[in-house]
């Protein structure tokens, strides 16, 4: 099959899985539907495909497209500045720490001692966070509790949403020189886990929201926030070749080789894993063959990367030459896919708190103007975690995240960005109530699940 035909067949089975509740999934045999803005729906009432409004879609590709290693990228150099040693267990912080004068900083930088792994703990916790607590498996010495104040800086809720829920705060907009100490939007934060880096290189935007178009400006982001306690910036303490090696590094921690193919069309498995989206996926036993059908039909429409299972629709990243890494060019570009709100933000199950912090035992609310759709303004006050909107500004980003991937993911457990689910089953579960129904995206892509086909669910995403 050629690379043209490939891409249509491709496009085709993303249209098609459409509407959650009449979706086919890849192996359907609808008609693709073409549209301009986002992937066709159907009417849960009268089974009419319809094309919502809104412009959050607009442009994007199904496309099997991912950013590219940069030429002349070394992964074993990568690794150490990633602080793990080469048994990708232990930590080895030599050539890790960033540290030394620098002058957009201003001055000397000096690290608390926290290197990538504080946060990535290895190949053995999949290079996130172990399970919480935390204390169980890391000291309380370690760097990862010490440097605390470089995220939360003195919030009385950090040290427990850190061990017991294993959440990190994060200020999307601290280092953001066009927002001063008064911006809503500086101090605007999340309570969020660490993302687990196997298969990252397959990812159309990364961090929990998406808001990182390509890996340069994430880890960049990583190494101001996580390891100093100031809102200044060190850019030239983070050039530009360290942060390649270091990619290269993260994009080879695979769950499987054989789905490197995928980031090269000219790589002779290329097309089999494009055309067969569970080709290497083990699939046994009855219940298993009836879970994926269930994935087909519920699960497919969104995660609709082939043998990845993470979110297709993409737009090439911007802003990854030499003018998007100036410090007064921080970058503002949309996002490069589709992101959504299912409610888990709002429902905010471990009733995390969304105010500032003002000294003592004083909190302020938060309150965003949001610009709407038809040019209005919404004013926010933050209740929970309002997702990709702290970064876009859109009413319409509020709750949005990206879709994760889910190879392995029976071993990624606690679940969804704020750790609220413990199991797969409470996953399942999740997605068959009225919570996921009703929020805002949800409801465009309904679900409903008998106990059978949550237990064959169940089994089939074991398997991946």
């Amino acid at each position: 099959m050629t690379k043209t035909s490939t891409l249509s067949l491709l496009v085709a089975m993303a249209f098609s899985g459409g509407f959650a509740a009449c979706s086919q999934g890849p192996t359907g045999s609808e008609e693709p539907v073409t549209s301009s803005t986002d992937q066709a729906l159907c009417n849960q009432g009268n089974g009419k495909r319809l094309v919502p409004s809104g412009s959050r879609s607009l442009h994007l590709e199904a496309r099997v497209r991912f950013n590219p290693l940069q030429p002349g990228a070394d992964a074993e150099n990568g690794r150490k500045k990633f602080g793990v040693a080469a048994d990708l267990e232990t930590e080895d912080t030599t050539e890790a720490l960033f540290e030394g004068a620098s002058v957009p900083y201003g001055g000397t930088v000096t690290s608390n001692g926290r290197s990538c792994f504080t946060c990535h703990r290895g190949a053995g916790a999949r290079f996130g966070l172990p399970a919480p607590p935390l204390t169980d498996s890391i000291a309380l010495t370690d760097a990862l509790f010490t440097g605390i104040d470089a995220d939360a800086a003195g919030d009385p809720d950090a040290m427990d949403n850190l061990n017991l829920r294993g959440l990190i705060k994060y200020r999307p907009n601290r280092f953001n020189p066009q927002r001063d100490q008064t911006d809503p939007y500086r101090k605007v934060f999340f309570w969020r886990k660490s993302i687990q880096l196997v298969n990252v290189a397959f990812n159309n935007g990364f961090l929990n929201d998406g808001r990182g178009r390509v890996m340069f400006e994430t880890a960049r982001g990583a190494v101001f926030s996580h390891t100093q306690t100031t809102d200044e910036r060190f850019d030239d303490l983070f050039p530009v070749p360290t942060a390649n090696d270091m990619e290269a590094f993260m994009f080879a921690q695979l769950s499987d080789p054989v789905l490197n193919a995928l980031r090269d069309p000219d790589d002779p498995m290329y097309d089999t894993l494009v055309n067969d989206p569970y080709y290497t996926v083990p699939i046994f036993t009855k219940a298993q063959k009836r879970g994926k059908k269930v994935f087909d039909k519920y699960c497919y429409s969104c995660h609709n990367t082939p043998n990845v299972f993470n979110g297709l629709e993409n737009i090439e990243a911007l802003g990854t030459g030499q003018s998007e890494r100036s410090v007064d060019n921080p970058g503002f570009a949309p996002p490069v896919g589709k992101f959504y709100n299912i409610g888990v933000a709002e429902a905010n199950k471990h009733n995390l708190r969304f105010s500032e912090y003002t000294g003592g035992s004083s909190f302020s609310p938060i309150v965003l103007p949001l610009a709407n759709e038809d040019g209005t303004t919404r004013n926010l006050t933050v209740t929970f975690d309002v997702g990709l909107a702290a970064s876009t500004a859109r009413s319409q980003d509020v709750g949005r995240f990206k879709v994760p991937q889910l190879r392995g993911i029976k071993d990624a457990a606690p679940y969804f960005h704020d750790n609220s689910a413990a199991t797969l089953e409470e996953v399942v579960d999740y997605f068959d109530s009225p919570q996921y129904n009703h929020s805002a995206d949800g409801r465009d892509y309904p679900i409903r699940l008998n106990h059978r086909q949550k237990r064959d669910l169940v089994e089939f995403l074991e398997q991946l």
